[in-house]
């Protein structure tokens, strides 16, 4: 029996992703840096987030010892994609899950929105969302509350080229 997605626990991933501060985002890897404690210079996908958090690892989900690949009920996912576990964890169609944990150039607004990685990821599941009749006008006043634009960058950690 297909039950079709879990659009409460996407919510809360929506929720859980909003609480990250924006710099600690990244679409395009699973997970970019660590830093000594999560909160400490890390930066992840939201998958990789949504893995580390303990509502999702309840259910199951979490990441290979290396950070390299997710892992579904303590086993390293192997050669499925990001997009193929998730589709698993939100019971999504494959279609929705490579929409929504893809990298950043496969979202709807595409890289010339000036939107940061958490913003963008946010915009398309609010709109996922919106489409499946999952987001109340009260739900919505709620969402967007802070800036949608990505923190300038520390000019101390560019690189000149």
């Amino acid at each position: 029996m297909d039950t079709g997605p879990d659009y409460e626990l996407l919510k809360d991933a929506y929720a859980i992703i909003d609480g990250l501060p924006e710099t600690a985002i990244d679409l395009d890897k699973l997970v970019t840096a660590r830093g000594e404690a999560l909160d400490q210079g890390t930066v992840c996908s939201p998958a990789a987030w949504l893995a580390q958090h303990p509502a999702f690892k309840a259910l199951g989900l979490g990441l290979a010892d290396d950070d390299s690949q997710l892992a579904l009920n303590g086993q390293p996912t192997g050669t499925d994609s990001v997009p193929q576990v998730m589709a698993r964890v939100f019971a999504l169609r494959q279609v929705d899950a490579d929409r929504l944990f893809a990298d950043r150039r496969t979202y709807t607004l595409g890289d010339d929105s000036g939107l940061s990685d958490k913003r963008l990821w946010l915009h398309e599941v609010r709109d996922f969302l919106r489409e499946h009749g999952q987001i109340s006008e009260d739900f919505e006043d709620r969402l967007e509350t802070r800036g949608p634009f990505a923190e300038p960058p520390n000019a101390s950690e560019i690189r000149a080229i």
